[in-house]
């Protein structure tokens, strides 16, 4: 009776050993979607940084504004997890847009970056201007309309031609591992 009983759930391990194998999903790449339209702007050092930035390296990239309240803390606590974890990965970045160019100056990005611990090597807060409008429409596709406060939250991922992958949003985890899963791949280390 106890060998039987044994032998029962070895069998039930096996199906689930099984079952999981056969239901896991195997991650792969979207085709690209499109490329980025040209832009050019200074980024927190007072370098210029524009779509040329974007080719030869994976990027990930969002929208802010230094006086929200609202998602922006969270997605830059979202955005440093990916900077952390792949922080040893010389091919990859990360560009946040600001969308709020009339109050968002240079200085007052750096102040941003300083008291929200985001200063990175490969993180680069971009100093904007009235041309992000046409840029989040034309270029990621996304909508310029209510800016500041209506700003898209979702994350951009951009191959090595400045290609975008996808978009992700990093408050659902299913689409925030996805992302992760993403860069991997394209990182080349899946």
């Amino acid at each position: 009776m106890k060998r039987s009983n044994n032998l029962i759930i070895f069998a039930l391990i096996l199906v689930i050993i099984a079952i999981s194998f056969i239901t896991k999903q195997k991650v792969s790449l979207p085709n690209p979607l499109y490329p980025i339209s040209y832009f050019s702007y200074v980024d927190q050092d007072n370098k210029t940084f524009t779509v040329n930035n974007l080719k030869n390296k994976v990027s990930v990239i969002d929208f802010f504004f230094t006086s929200c309240e609202g998602p922006c803390p969270a997605m830059n606590r979202y955005m440093k997890e990916l900077v952390e974890k792949f922080s040893n990965k010389e091919d990859l970045q990360f560009a946040s847009f600001s969308v709020d160019p009339s109050n968002d100056s240079r200085d007052v990005i750096r102040e941003y970056i300083n008291s929200g611990y985001l200063n990175y090597r490969n993180w680069f807060f971009l100093e904007t201007d009235k041309s992000i409008n046409n840029l989040l429409e034309n270029g990621f596709k996304l909508s310029g309309e209510g800016l500041p406060g209506m700003h898209s939250t979702k994350f951009i991922l951009t191959d090595t031609n400045g290609y975008i992958i996808g978009y992700y949003n990093p408050f659902v985890d299913k689409e925030f591992s996805l992302l992760k899963d993403h860069i991997a791949l394209l990182l080349g280390t899946i």
